[in-house]
């Protein structure tokens, strides 16, 4: 790595470390105003510091004087250039786990036991909407040694994008005369789920008749205007009248050839064929029937004697 990429990487770590350094430095001075968190933007002109809190005007003061005072401490301790802070409240401050987190170590530090400011917590977050919540509390909750204790309500998923997407979390302490006790707040937003993808199924068109798809003409467009008759054309000469063609000679048709001879047994054949021919079409009467069935009789009787 070159020197020039290792100040590169130098400087935006030390950025980012001041950045860390002044979100706690806020925390710690607007703790009372409800502090929600920071947005820090740099432009050639200065240094744009936007606070999110819960109670503005704490955060101001009277005439401003609160805002200006932080601004002068700001720019002395961070040495940012030209720094302007601007308050920002929040609109749902039940959703933000950051300042849920402040609100519970505060009950617990007023002499509440920490299980009923985490089921009020979970209540508050609930009923503002969200999809669901954790809290997890460690320390030395009832004994000298310690151990932590969650609460869950609703649905807060653990690992993959959605988890990535929808859970926001914050961490504090509060110092106690039992020891120093940790409070993690997770909080599960239903509104930055991505909307579910709907596949719009395309349905052909049925096709339309020929007299709904063109509509009708009004009756005063209907009757078109007839043009100015056209004059006349000049006589045309007659065409001259075409000679015709001496006609070609017919063709002459080439004489019959001799068949051949019929041998003498086709000719006696032909005869025999004819006259099976006649008996087979020939009807049969109801006398020819009467007497087979009396042949057919006799020769039975004979054969049975």
């Amino acid at each position: 790595m070159s020197q020039v990429e290792k100040s590169a990487v130098k400087s935006l770590l030390t950025m980012h470390r001041t950045y860390a350094d002044l979100d706690e430095y806020l925390e710690a001075q607007l703790r009372e105003a409800g502090y929600a968190g920071v947005d820090i933007q740099r432009n050639p002109v200065g240094t744009r510091i936007t606070v999110f809190v819960t109670r503005p005007g704490l955060a101001i003061g009277r005439r401003g004087t609160g805002i200006k005072e932080l601004t002068d401490r700001v720019a002395q301790k961070f040495n940012l250039p030209n720094p302007q802070i601007a308050v920002s409240e929040v609109d749902r401050p039940e959703l933000n786990p950051r300042i849920m987190a402040q609100r519970t170590a505060q009950i617990v530090a007023r002499g509440t036991a920490f299980r009923r400011a985490a089921n009020w917590t979970m209540t508050t977050i609930m009923e503002a909407g969200a999809m669901g919540c954790e809290i997890g509390v460690a320390g030395k909750l009832r004994s000298d040694r310690a151990h932590k204790e969650k609460y869950r309500m609703g649905v807060v998923p653990k690992s993959g994008e959605t988890a990535d997407e929808i859970v926001r979390s914050a961490t504090t302490d509060v110092l106690l005369k039992l020891g120093l006790f940790g409070i993690k707040v997770k909080i599960a937003i239903p509104d930055a789920l991505p909307p579910p993808i709907e596949f719009a199924e395309s349905k052909p068109e049925a096709p339309q008749p020929a007299a709904q798809a063109a509509p009708a003409a009004p009756a005063a467009q209907a009757v078109a205007p007839v043009p100015p008759a056209a004059p006349a054309p000049a006589p045309v000469p007659p065409a001259p009248t075409p000679v015709a063609a001496p006609a070609s000679p017919a063709p002459v048709e080439a004489p019959p050839q001799p068949q051949p001879a019929a041998s003498p047994v086709e000719a006696e054949a032909k005869p025999k064929k004819a006259t099976r021919a006649k008996r087979a079409t020939k009807p049969k009467t109801a006398a020819t029937a009467k007497k087979r069935t009396a042949k057919k009789k006799a020769e039975s009787e004979t054969k049975e004697q």
